[in-house]
Protein backbone atom coordinates (compact mmCIF):
# COMPACT_ATOMS: atom_id res chain seq x y z
CA UNK A 1 0.00 0.00 0.00
CA UNK A 2 1.05 3.33 -0.65
CA UNK A 3 1.58 6.41 1.82
CA UNK A 4 1.75 10.05 1.18
CA UNK A 5 3.13 12.50 3.94
CA UNK A 6 0.66 15.30 4.75
CA UNK A 7 3.89 17.92 3.03
CA UNK A 8 3.47 15.78 -0.10
CA UNK A 9 -0.16 15.50 -0.18
CA UNK A 10 -0.41 19.10 0.57
CA UNK A 11 1.61 19.87 -2.63
CA UNK A 12 -0.45 17.99 -4.49
CA UNK A 13 -3.76 20.19 -3.64
CA UNK A 14 -2.95 22.38 -6.38
CA UNK A 15 -3.08 19.97 -8.93
CA UNK A 16 -5.76 17.49 -10.48
CA UNK A 17 -6.00 14.51 -7.39
CA UNK A 18 -9.19 12.78 -6.10
CA UNK A 19 -9.58 13.32 -2.66
CA UNK A 20 -11.84 10.39 -0.86
CA UNK A 21 -12.75 11.59 2.38
CA UNK A 22 -13.79 8.88 4.31
CA UNK A 23 -15.15 10.49 7.70
CA UNK A 24 -18.67 11.09 8.75
CA UNK A 25 -21.05 13.95 7.46
CA UNK A 26 -21.16 16.09 10.17
CA UNK A 27 -17.08 15.87 10.00
CA UNK A 28 -16.64 16.71 5.93
CA UNK A 29 -20.00 18.95 6.18
CA UNK A 30 -17.98 21.05 8.77
CA UNK A 31 -14.72 21.32 6.76
CA UNK A 32 -13.45 19.26 3.79
CA UNK A 33 -11.32 19.94 0.50
CA UNK A 34 -12.66 21.15 -2.19
CA UNK A 35 -13.97 19.05 -4.71
CA UNK A 36 -13.30 15.66 -2.11
CA UNK A 37 -16.12 13.32 -2.51
CA UNK A 38 -17.39 12.02 0.83
CA UNK A 39 -17.79 8.36 1.52
CA UNK A 40 -17.92 7.88 5.06
CA UNK A 41 -16.17 4.57 5.90
CA UNK A 42 -19.63 3.09 7.09
CA UNK A 43 -21.26 3.48 3.40
CA UNK A 44 -18.01 2.69 1.69
CA UNK A 45 -18.29 -1.17 1.10
CA UNK A 46 -22.05 -0.57 -0.57
CA UNK A 47 -20.44 2.24 -2.87
CA UNK A 48 -17.95 0.85 -4.28
CA UNK A 49 -19.67 0.84 -7.98
CA UNK A 50 -19.73 4.50 -7.37
CA UNK A 51 -15.46 4.91 -7.60
CA UNK A 52 -13.05 4.07 -10.62
CA UNK A 53 -10.25 1.61 -10.85
CA UNK A 54 -8.56 3.91 -13.22
CA UNK A 55 -8.35 6.86 -10.90
CA UNK A 56 -5.87 7.21 -7.73
CA UNK A 57 -7.67 8.26 -5.04
CA UNK A 58 -5.97 10.17 -1.81
CA UNK A 59 -7.81 8.49 1.03
CA UNK A 60 -8.58 11.22 4.21
CA UNK A 61 -9.56 10.40 7.83
CA UNK A 62 -9.63 12.10 10.53
CA UNK A 63 -6.08 11.13 11.79
CA UNK A 64 -4.93 8.77 9.13
CA UNK A 65 -5.52 5.66 11.11
CA UNK A 66 -8.84 4.78 9.64
CA UNK A 67 -7.81 5.94 6.00
CA UNK A 68 -4.73 3.38 5.94
CA UNK A 69 -6.90 0.89 6.85
CA UNK A 70 -9.48 1.90 4.13
CA UNK A 71 -6.66 2.42 1.37
CA UNK A 72 -5.34 -1.24 2.03
CA UNK A 73 -9.36 -2.47 1.67
CA UNK A 74 -9.69 -0.45 -1.88
CA UNK A 75 -6.19 -1.57 -2.95
CA UNK A 76 -7.59 -4.98 -2.48
CA UNK A 77 -10.25 -4.45 -4.22
CA UNK A 78 -8.60 -3.56 -7.57
CA UNK A 79 -8.63 0.58 -6.86
CA UNK A 80 -5.69 2.70 -7.01
CA UNK A 81 -5.67 4.45 -3.13
CA UNK A 82 -3.19 6.39 -0.65
CA UNK A 83 -2.84 6.82 2.57
CA UNK A 84 -2.93 10.25 3.73
CA UNK A 85 -0.98 9.93 6.37
CA UNK A 86 -2.05 12.12 9.45
CA UNK A 87 -5.32 12.85 8.07
CA UNK A 88 -7.64 16.29 8.41
CA UNK A 89 -5.87 17.06 11.60
CA UNK A 90 -2.42 16.62 10.39
CA UNK A 91 -3.38 18.85 6.96
CA UNK A 92 -5.02 21.75 9.62
CA UNK A 93 -1.34 21.59 11.73
CA UNK A 94 0.34 21.86 8.72
CA UNK A 95 -1.65 24.71 7.00
CA UNK A 96 -1.60 26.77 10.13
Amino acid sequence: MQSITIQDFRSLLGQSVTVLDIRDKGAYQENHLAGAISMPTTSLPNRLAELDKNTTYYVLSHSGRRSEIIAEFLNHHGFQAIHVIGGMKALRTVAA
